[in-house]
């Protein structure tokens, strides 16, 4: 019994230290994510940070945020892309219908 009970600490133990770089390493920003937050506004960078948790990456949340912005427009079924150098979205409508939005690099707003 007490074998058992031993060889359970240590599988514990070693899935926790396998989990806990891989949970750091999804919280910490690529490159390209860092460069994407320092196009925002501070404000709206601070957004996108303070919803950033664990499995949460930073396009994620700007699409996330797009999304919900472009969704006021059009009904958006999801983002199919996002062209953070020409401020346009690519997102796909509830009837598959694809349309393109220019929107404010830094503030994340859809432009008219």
């Amino acid at each position: 019994m007490r074998l058992a009970t031993s060889y359970s600490v240590i599988t514990a133990t070693l899935g926790v230290a396998l989990m806990l770089p891989g949970a750091a390493f999804a919280a910490e920003p690529t490159a390209l994510q860092k460069a994407e937050l320092y196009q925002l506004r501070p404000q709206v960078r601070s957004q996108v940070e303070g919803r950033m948790t664990g499995q949460q990456s930073v396009r994620g949340i700007l699409e996330t945020m797009l999304l919900n912005n472009t969704s006021l427009l059009f009904a958006t079924n999801r983002v199919v892309a996002i062209d953070f150098d020409k401020g346009v979205e690519v997102v796909e409508g509830k009837n598959g219908e694809i349309k393109a939005f220019p929107f404010d690099i830094e503030t994340l707003e859809g432009k008219s």
